[in-house]
């Protein structure tokens, strides 16, 4: 190429120079528009990388961000590159233009797997990233080496209503959009606390669960909840093949004695019973919806012990 310009410059030097300034230009362009194009195809989250090593992909629940991971970060970075995932109109990240979402954001993250040739990836998901990760596994053949998700069901619908349609319920995702409309920020930033202290025993992250939540895009929360509850993975995710561990949590509640751990085994199980390599373990001890705050120790026991089987 070097040569190829010396020699257009010393037979016109003048004429040559402009061509060459063009093509310099039309290059710069190029890679511009490249790099654009790259960062548009990852509008549905924003990720931070840390560590080196096997790749360890995360992400995290309903309106949260990458930070809900941060303990996770801080014991495994050493020894697996961390990619913290925050979905697009979670947490104060811009939202998607229009849904649906969780389709866009399942998109996404498979591409970004691709694009950055990341293999045997260890997928982690938390709740509506729990789920997303198990819509991903049922897609993706190669990549993915092992899968975690933290208390998160194929069908959630199906939990509280057996008869539930595996459908998206616009009416509902309006209605929850009208509710969350009529909120001023501190109103729903007191909705949410109100809604972490029911989700997580440990108070000391209350605020910034609520903080997250208030700092949401209000038609993404609605309507990646209602895409979440309107669409049934029991029995597509048969097509998984690598091991996936599920972590259900549980916490005895006196008002209802008759929920207990054994219920929430044969549930949980039940809605996996497609998947042939699905193991479900239900929390120890009282344990709610965060298990990686409330439950810290079973959490990354848990975990260690399904990284190293063989």
């Amino acid at each position: 190429m070097t040569h190829f310009f010396i020699r257009l410059l010393y037979k016109r030097p003048f004429i040559h120079l402009l061509r060459i300034v063009g093509i310099i230009i039309g290059f710069l362009f190029f890679i511009h528009f490249v790099h654009t194009a790259r960062a548009a195809e990852y509008s549905a989250f924003k990720v931070t990388v840390t560590g080196k090593g096997q790749p360890m992909i995360l992400i995290p629940g309903a309106t949260c961000s990458g930070h809900e991971w941060d303990e996770t970060v801080a014991r495994y970075s050493s020894r697996y590159e961390c990619h913290a995932l925050t979905l697009a109109g979670y947490a104060g990240t811009a939202p998607l233009p229009a849904g649906p979402y969780l389709t866009t954001m399942q998109r996404q993250i498979q591409q970004y797997i691709t694009d950055k040739k990341l293999s045997n990836v260890i997928l982690v998901g938390h709740s509506i990233g729990g789920f997303l990760s198990l819509c991903i596994a049922a897609d993706m053949k190669d990549h993915l080496g092992r899968v975690i998700v933290v208390d998160a069901l194929p069908f959630f619908a199906a939990f509280s209503n057996p008869a539930a349609a595996d459908t998206v319920n616009t009416a509902m995702a309006e209605q929850s959009l009208a509710r969350y409309n009529a909120m001023s920020h501190e109103q729903l930033k007191a909705s949410q606390r109100q809604m972490a202290a029911f989700m997580c025993r440990d108070s000391t992250h209350w605020d910034d669960i609520a903080a997250w939540g208030a700092a949401s895009d209000k038609r993404t929360m609605a309507w990646t909840m209602a895409e979440m509850l309107g669409t049934d993975m029991r029995s597509r995710i048969s097509t998984i093949k690598v091991p996936v561990l599920v972590m259900a949590a549980w916490c005895e509640t006196p008002e209802y004695p008759a929920f207990t751990r054994s219920t929430v085994q044969q549930v949980y199980g039940g809605q996996y019973s497609a998947c042939k390599t699905c193991a479900v373990h239900v929390a120890e001890g009282n344990t709610r919806h965060f298990v990686m705050y409330d439950n810290p120790q079973w959490y990354f026991t848990e975990i260690d012990n399904f990284i190293a089987a063989r």
